[in-house]
């Protein structure tokens, strides 16, 4: 699947860091000039960034970057090495593999995403920025620039309203002058007339439009979709990498931690995702709506606040933990009893909803074999920090992924929610809780164990 390019203001990547030997280092602006700050600033900085509220709840987030910076202003960012990370900062062995083990690469996409979010808060875009150069693991320290306010262009002027010129008596038809002169009741009579026949016409087809719209309920499916539709531009297909196991739990503070997974250097998709993608696609160009398709590793928090998103993929998608984990229904991991579920606020201890880590399901293909289940957590979000909306659909393992698209494309199956979803709900935040049997390795039709409407 081929990237998309970011058609954004960029910056020079080529730019070098160096220290200058008076406790100074060489940074750019983001209009590409070149400027010099203290060491103490970027540390200063560095503090900021480790006591917000996007790096308190990782702790190798923060090692990972106050290690790099570090490493940098103290003249070592050529040692910046993924295995060099590995060794000092994750406590691998000198010799351990990174095509098996990866931590660093990991670590530093979520590094990444923490910082994406930092900065894309209107109260820090006046800071100092920190960011890892892409391709690498070195940091980049940029300072702002604003643009000014755009004002129309000189020289254009407003269009000059359209007059209807006045004809003189002497202009008029001469056959409707004689008329007005020989028999002006007739001529009122007649006027009279047209305009009951206008005022007729114009009543019927307002008591038309209105019946219609009395009669014609908009489906479950329109308005689940609504919110996207609606909002201008195209929407943005965010797609989880490859899992590489089970998920850990993050060293995050609080009683429910994100949880973490490892993913694949793959750029192919699990199929179950394939299969939602394509049912997604197209019934939203169905509706004329344009769909850019990108991974959700290559998928930055500026990305999300352009248009309207949808997130495929759960555990496998770090945008989808993230942005349902305040909500009332959200993915969650029970490591000691190897589990993922959904949790519910409301009910926390439940796990009625769960999927376990440690089964196989090779033993469930054939004729006889058994049966079992997967959910799978649907959510439109009214997103306050993009400002759009944002549609999450995720199993937890890929028979709910699956069952979650077929739901949200199926006019019928997803009318099992109309009672809930109605026209004053379009925006507000909707979560769908689904379960599905599995049998031969097929997910039966999805059904519906939970709505929510906040």
């Amino acid at each position: 699947m081929p990237d998309f390019v970011d058609l954004g203001r960029t910056v020079n990547l080529n730019a070098r860091i160096a220290v200058t030997g008076t406790a100074m280092v060489e940074t750019e602006v983001e209009d590409g000039s070149k400027a010099e700050i203290s060491a103490g600033r970027i540390r200063e900085q560095l503090e900021l960034l480790i006591r917000d509220h996007a790096f308190r709840s990782s702790k190798r987030s923060v090692a990972f970057l106050r290690y790099v910076v570090e490493q940098t202003l103290n003249g070592s960012a050529d040692q910046i090495k993924e295995r060099t990370i590995g060794v000092e900062v994750f406590e691998r062995e000198p010799s351990y593999d990174t095509n098996l083990d990866h931590v660093v690469r990991t670590a530093a996409t979520e590094l990444r995403k923490r910082l994406a979010i930092y900065y894309g808060e209107d109260k820090h875009r006046s800071e100092l920025r920190i960011a890892l150069t892409p391709g690498s693991y070195i940091p980049r320290f940029t300072l702002p620039t604003f643009a000014p306010t755009s004002v129309a262009e000189p020289g254009i002027a407003e269009p000059a309203a359209h007059s209807h010129p006045i004809h003189p008596a002497n202009d008029l038809d001469p056959e409707i002058d004689r008329e007005r002169l020989a028999g002006p009741a007739k001529t009122e009579r007649g006027r009279s007339r047209y305009l009951w026949a206008y005022v007729a016409g114009a009543f019927l087809l307002i008591v038309g439009v209105a019946g219609y719209g009395w009669f014609r309920h908009e489906t479950a499916q329109e308005l689940f979709w609504k919110p996207v539709l609606e909002t201008p531009g195209s929407v943005l297909l965010a797609v989880g990498d490859v899992p590489n196991g089970p998920p850990l739990t993050s060293a995050g503070e609080g009683d429910f931690p994100t949880p973490i997974l490892a993913t694949a250097t793959s750029t192919t998709v699990p199929f179950a995702d394939a299969v939602t993608i394509a049912r997604v696609v197209g019934a939203l160009e169905a509706q004329g709506k344009r769909v850019n398709i990108r991974r959700e590793s290559a998928s930055t928090f500026s990305d999300l606040r352009e248009g309207p998103v949808v997130l495929i993929g759960a555990f496998n998608n770090e945008w989808s933990l993230r942005l349902t984990h305040p909500l009332r229904y959200s993915l969650a991991l029970d490591a000691e009893k190897h589990v993922v579920y959904i949790k519910d606020v409301k009910n926390p201890s439940s796990r009625d909803w769960s999927w376990r880590t440690d089964q196989s399901t090779s033993h469930h293909i054939g004729v006889g074999s058994p049966v079992f289940k997967d959910y799978a957590l649907i959510s439109r979000i009214r997103n306050s920090e993009t400002g759009h909306v944002v549609v999450v659909i995720g199993g937890l393992y890929t028979y709910g992924t699956q069952a979650a698209g077929e739901f949200l494309t199926d006019p019928q199956l997803i009318q099992a929610i109309s009672r809930v979803v109605k026209a004053d709900s379009v925006h507000q935040n909707l979560q769908i809780v689904l379960e599905t049997t599995v049998t031969d390795e097929t997910p039966g039709p999805p059904k519906v164990v939970a709505v929510s409407v906040e």
